[in-house]
C-alpha cells in the first residue's frame, strides 16, 4: 500500500471530521441565536431599528450586532459573546409599544438624540432593585412587581434574563439580616430558617 496514498486518506477523513464538528457546532449556536431572536424584546427592536438603521458607534447598547455563529471562537469566546448581546436585546424588554413607535419615528428622522432620550426613559428607576424586600420583610404590604432569581454563592455562570431581578446570596443575606434586626422576637427563628432553606447554612445574625 502506498504509504502517501495512506497519509492522504486518513487527512481526508481528519478533515470532513473537523467540517462536521463545525457544521454542528455553528448549528448549535444558530439555534441559540434564533431562541433570542424570538423573544419578544428582539421584535421591538427589530421593529424600531432596521438593520440599515443600526448605528455602530451604539452597538454596545441600544443597536445590538448579531454574532456570526460561522466564527471560529472558542466555546468561552461565543459563550461571552452571545451573552453580551442577549443583554443588550433584553434592554429591549422595558419598551412599551408607544415607546416603540416613538424610537422608530426617531431613527425614521435621523434624529439620534431624541432615540437616545426615550431610551433613557425606559431604564429601571433605581428603586426597583429593592423591590425583593418586599418577599423578605414580613411587615411589608407591598406586591413584588418582578420576579426575583435568587443566585446562589456556589454559581459562577451569569444570568441574562432582564425578565428577571437577580439577586445573589451576599445582597440577600445582608438585607435579611437588616430586617431581621427590625422584627420582633417571636419572628425571628422562623426567619433565620426562612433564609437558610435558601443558603443551605445555620444562619445567626446579629444583633
Amino acid at each position: 500500500m502506498n504509504r502517501n496514498n495512506s497519509f492522504r486518506s486518513d487527512s481526508g477523513v481528519f478533515r470532513e471530521e473537523a467540517d462536521s464538528s463545525q457544521i454542528s457546532r455553528a448549528a448549535n449556536r444558530l439555534k441559540n441565536i434564533n431562541l433570542t431572536k424570538a423573544n419578544e424584546s428582539y421584535e421591538r427592536y427589530l421593529r424600531a431599528v432596521p438593520r440599515e438603521c443600526r448605528l455602530p458607534s451604539l452597538s454596545d447598547s441600544w443597536h445590538p450586532v448579531t454574532p456570526d455563529h460561522r466564527s471560529k471562537a472558542t466555546i468561552s469566546q461565543w459563550n461571552k459573546e452571545i451573552s453580551a448581546w442577549r443583554k443588550r436585546v433584553y434592554l429591549w424588554n422595558s419598551v412599551t409599544d408607544s415607546q416603540c413607535d416613538l424610537l422608530a419615528d426617531a431613527v425614521r428622522n435621523g434624529d439620534i438624540k431624541g432615540f437616545l432620550r426615550i431610551c433613557k426613559k425606559t431604564e429601571e428607576p433605581a428603586t426597583r432593585q429593592y423591590s425583593h424586600r418586599t418577599l423578605l420583610d414580613p411587615k411589608s404590604n407591598a406586591v413584588a412587581i418582578e420576579p426575583v432569581l435568587y443566585k446562589p454563592r456556589w454559581f459562577n455562570g451569569e444570568i441574562t434574563h432582564s425578565g428577571f431581578h437577580t439577586i445573589d446570596e451576599k445582597e440577600f443575606v445582608d438585607d435579611a439580616a437588616e430586617i431581621y434586626r427590625n422584627s420582633n422576637d417571636n419572628f425571628r427563628k422562623f426567619y433565620e430558617e426562612y433564609v437558610q432553606s435558601y443558603t443551605g447554612d445555620n444562619v445567626e445574625f446579629e444583633e
